[in-house]
């Protein structure tokens, strides 16, 4: 299973910008949509973006460019639907990327 972690790493800093986008726009399509809410999905959407930082090399810059994109999202789902279930959920995404722009502003 391990084998080809080799070949997957190369394609993947090669495809960085790919990656990172597909990255982006899933997360923000499960803070919209109302039937995705697992703490699974949470924590391993976290775990890659961690892995991501690590083979990437992203600087928090990229991460709080994020969390704007989350709390831009977040303001429009509420003056659209009020205090919904998707506008919680891009709140808590915003919560959980600041704090990993923290510490990566921290060990940088």
């Amino acid at each position: 299973m391990f084998k080809n972690i080799g070949k997957i790493i190369p394609f993947l800093r090669k495809n960085k910008r790919t990656v990172l986008t597909l990255f982006v726009v899933s997360i923000v399509a499960v803070s919209l949509s109302k039937r995705l809410s697992s703490d699974v999905v949470i924590f391993s959407a976290l775990l890659f973006y961690g892995v991501f930082i690590k083979i990437f090399r992203i600087k928090s810059t990229f991460t709080f460019l994020l969390c704007l994109l989350l709390l831009a999202e977040m303001f429009i789902s509420y003056l659209l639907t009020g205090a919904s279930i998707s506008t919680e959920k891009a709140a808590v995404w915003l919560i959980l990327f600041f704090g990993i722009g923290v510490i990566q502003q921290w060990r940088e």
